[in-house]
C-alpha cells in the first residue's frame, strides 16, 4: 500500500497511534499528511491537520530538521497555490504541531498570526491558537488583541472559532465581549476530538466564558 493510501486509511479510521507509528517508520507521512490537506472531504482535511501536527511532533524526536523542512512548506502555501496544501488549513496543521512539541515549532507561532489579518483563513487561524492554548496558554496568552476582533466577524465560523479560542487561551479581557455574543445563534461547525461538530456561536462564547471562569 502506497503512503498516501495508508495515510487517508488512518485518517478515515481516526487511528492516531497508527498513524504515529507509521510516522516514525517512514516519514513520508509527513508528505502525505500535507497532501490531505486538499481533501475534499472537510473532516477528513481538518484530521490531515491534526494528523500532521501528531506526526510532525513525533518525527521531529528523530529528525528535527525534516520536520523544519516540511513546515517551512506548509508555510509557503500560504502564498503558492501549488505547494500541494490548502492555505485554508495551514494554521491549523501548524498550530497542532506547536501544542505538541512547542519546543521544536514555536518558531512557526508568527505565521498563524499572520494568517488572521487574511478573512478566509481567520476561521482555521484561530483554532490554531486555541489549540495551542489548550495545552500551553501561556504561550498564546498576548495574541488575545489579534483575537478580539475576530468576535465581530460576520462569519459565524470565524466568530465561532475565535470564541472557543478565547476560551482556550483562558483570556479575562474577553469576557465582555464573550457575553455579547451568548445569545447568538448561527450555526457552525467546530472541529473537536477528531470530528467536525454542529453548535453556535452563543454556545462557544458560554463555554468560553465558563472556562475563562475556572
Amino acid at each position: 500500500m502506497r503512503t498516501k493510501e495508508k495515510v487517508l486509511s488512518f485518517l478515515k479510521a481516526a487511528d492516531w497511534e497508527g498513524l504515529e507509528a507509521e510516522a516514525r517508520a517512514d516519514t513520508r507521512v509527513l508528505n502525505g499528511l500535507i497532501q490531505a490537506l486538499n481533501l475534499a472531504d472537510e473532516e477528513l482535511a481538518w484530521r490531515a491537520a491534526e494528523g500532521f501536527g501528531r506526526a510532525a511532533a513525533v518525527v521531529a524526536e528523530i529528525d528535527r530538521e525534516l520536520c523544519l523542512d516540511r513546515m517551512g512548506r506548509l508555510v509557503g502555501t500560504l502564498n503558492d497555490e501549488e505547494c500541494g496544501a490548502s492555505p485554508r488549513f495551514t494554521a491549523p496543521a501548524i498550530g497542532e504541531a506547536i501544542a505538541r512539541a512547542p519546543k521544536a515549532f514555536i518558531e512557526y507561532a508568527p505565521m498563524i498570526l499572520f494568517t488572521l489579518a487574511q478573512s478566509y483563513l481567520q476561521a482555521g487561524a484561530a483554532w490554531a491558537v486555541g489549540r495551542i492554548g489548550s495545552v500551553r496558554p501561556k504561550l498564546v496568552s498576548t495574541a488575545a488583541p489579534r483575537i478580539l476582533p475576530l468576535l465581530q466577524s460576520t462569519d459565524p465560523a470565524v466568530r465561532g472559532n475565535a470564541a472557543w479560542a478565547l476560551g482556550e487561551m483562558l483570556a479575562s479581557e474577553a469576557l465582555s465581549d464573550l457575553k455579547v455574543l451568548m445569545d447568538d445563534n448561527a450555526s457552525l461547525k467546530v472541529y473537536k476530538e477528531g470530528f467536525l461538530r454542529q453548535t453556535t456561536v452563543g454556545e462557544l462564547a458560554v463555554a468560553a466564558i465558563r472556562r475563562i471562569g475556572i
